[in-house]
């Protein structure tokens, strides 16, 4: 095409409308051109909101592909990471499983008075667990557990007890009355029919136990740091 009709090809298109970006593209033509050619066509206040709108919409399109592909690099980042924890940590040593149960319980755990460890996450429940009976030989009987959830979930108080039972594999029999928190929740949370609340393990008459703990979290704190 010669280049008067590609001239006029690129004034007939731009007084349709379109914008100096695709008429360039479409007639292969550097932009600086295009807009010099129809630098004197003054478009219609319709014209110039439709092209700010795809201008815009091109935009959000471009931010919202650069999220998606942000997100999937996240993904896959936390994944990559989780499975090197899963690596690391794939034969857990008598003596790393004492040390990590100790860390937890100098973290949740209560300092005076009884050994009582709370948290509400099952799977820090269940590790508990099986670190007061493997270095302490203290077993579910001897433990009593308490649920402690927001006063919204009264309705839910047998499914609770009842999950915590089955995930802990220990009888309903050594789950105390629950206690209702009373605070106001004002938030709305999507997660609300799969709440478990926090859950207290105590252990009972454990004030040897406990001074002994203590003595073991003294010696973690006060032992040389590696350098």
């Amino acid at each position: 095409m010669a280049k008067s009709e590609l001239r006029l090809k690129a004034r007939q298109l731009r007084e349709g409308g379109e914008s100096i970006i695709v008429i360039a593209r479409n007639l292969e033509l550097p932009k600086s051109t295009i807009s010099k050619w129809c630098r004197d066509i003054v478009l219609s206040e319709g014209q110039i909101l439709r092209l700010l709108n795809n201008k815009l919409l091109g935009l959000k399109r471009a931010q919202l592909k650069g999220a998606l592909v942000q997100k999937e690099r996240r993904l896959a980042r936390i994944e990559r990471y989780r499975q090197e924890g899963y690596k690391r940590f794939e034969n857990l040593s008598p003596n790393l499983f004492f040390v990590a149960g100790l860390a937890l319980y100098l973290a949740e755990g209560r300092k005076t008075q009884r050994v009582v460890f709370t948290n509400s996450d099952p799977r820090i429940i269940k590790f508990m667990l099986a670190w007061f009976k493997m270095f302490f030989q203290i077993s579910p009987v001897s433990i009593s557990f308490y649920v402690y959830i927001n006063k919204i979930h009264k309705y839910r108080e047998q499914k609770v007890i009842s999950y915590w039972s089955d995930y802990l594999d220990v009888p309903i029999s050594r789950f105390k009355r629950m206690t209702f928190i009373k605070t106001v929740q004002k938030k709305i949370y999507k997660n609300h029919d799969v709440h478990y609340g926090t859950l207290h393990c105590e252990v009972l008459k454990s004030g040897d136990l406990l001074y002994k703990i203590q003595g073991l979290l003294e010696g973690l704190l006060h032992s040389k740091l590696p350098v």
